[in-house]
C-alpha cells in the first residue's frame, strides 16, 4: 500500500528574523512550480475554527472564530505554496502587515485529503502543536489549495491570531 507523503511547516511571527538569518529553505518571490489549474477555497474555516476550539478547549484554552480576513492571508499562501510544490512561509511579516495583523503563527501543511488530517499532523508535530495552543489567540484564517495532477494534491494554511 502506498502511503501519502505528507509535510507540515509551522511559524510565529516572533521566529521570522531568527529563519530568515538561520537558514530556513524559503522560496524567492515569485517562484512557480505548478502551472495548471489551482483550486483555493475558505469554505472550510467554519469546521476548522470548529476543531481547533474543541481542541484548545480540551487543553483549557479560548475558542477560536473564522475571520474572513485572515481567511484572505490564509488563502494568499495556501495558493503560492500549491504554485510552488513545497511548502514556505514566504514574507509571512509583510503578508501579516499588508492583513493589518499584528500577533499571528501560521501552520502549513500539505498531502492531507481532509481538515482532520491536517489538523492530526500539527498535532504531531511539536511547534505546530505549540501554534494551535498559543494563549490569546481569538481568531483564525483558514485555506486549502488543491492541485490537480501533481505532486500533493492539497496544501493547507491556517492563520491564527489576536
Amino acid at each position: 500500500m502506498k502511503r501519502a507523503r505528507r509535510a507540515v511547516l509551522g511559524l510565529t511571527t516572533a521566529l521570522v528574523p531568527a529563519l530568515l538569518g538561520g537558514g530556513c529553505s524559503l522560496l524567492p518571490a515569485g517562484l512557480s512550480g505548478f502551472v495548471g489549474d489551482i483550486t483555493v477555497s475558505t469554505r472550510e474555516a467554519g469546521e476548522a475554527a470548529r476543531l481547533i476550539s474543541a481542541y484548545r478547549r480540551s487543553r483549557g484554552l479560548g475558542p477560536v472564530t473564522a475571520d474572513a480576513r485572515l481567511d484572505g492571508a490564509a488563502e494568499e499562501q495556501a495558493r503560492a505554496v500549491a504554485r510552488a510544490g513545497r511548502l514556505s512561509h514566504g514574507d509571512f511579516a509583510g503578508r501579516m502587515s499588508r492583513y493589518d495583523v499584528a500577533a499571528a503563527a501560521e501552520n502549513l501543511a500539505m498531502g492531507s485529503n481532509t481538515i482532520e488530517g491536517a489538523m492530526a499532523q500539527w498535532r504531531q508535530s511539536p511547534p505546530h502543536n505549540a501554534n494551535l495552543l498559543k494563549e490569546g489567540m481569538t481568531r483564525i484564517g483558514f485555506a486549502r489549495a488543491e492541485t490537480k495532477g501533481r505532486g500533493h494534491n492539497n496544501y493547507w494554511a491556517l492563520v491564527l491570531a489576536r
